[in-house]
């Protein structure tokens, strides 16, 4: 399982990020939420060591981010969650479970949601190791 990472302990770490992947998705406590669903856009950062990845030139030896990406569309798309937390914890523990990662940062954004004011949407970051 995977736990909190406080921000001092990323410091040293190398660090590769993929910003703004879009996924649509039905995720929400409302029927009508779940019913037309939300454009959810995710960015992580994969704390991990890449020494070895840039020594000898292979893939092998990093995070792929083709893998990656394809990770957290089986969990942005895959079995509706109420919670945006849950989401962004599900990417989490899914890419700690298929990286050697020392950690990672999750920011989900939803765009539409439920609010009685215009607003651009919401998002929730999560850091953990």
């Amino acid at each position: 399982m995977a736990s909190r990472a406080k921000r001092s302990e990323l410091e040293g770490l190398d660090v590769i990020r993929v910003q703004d992947m879009v996924f649509q998705a039905r995720h929400g406590c409302s029927p009508a939420e779940r019913e037309l669903g939300a454009m959810f856009h995710v960015s992580v950062e994969l704390y991990l060591d890449t020494h070895d990845a840039a020594e000898t030139d292979n893939l092998e030896h990093t995070a792929d981010v083709a893998k990656v990406f394809a990770t957290i569309l089986e969990v942005v798309t895959g079995p509706t969650r109420n919670l945006l937390e849950t989401v962004a914890e599900d990417i989490a523990q899914a890419l700690l479970d298929g990286f050697n990662l020392e950690a990672v940062r999750v920011t989900c954004h939803k765009d539409r949601v439920p609010l009685p004011g215009p607003a651009a949407g919401y998002e929730v970051e999560i850091i953990r190791r």
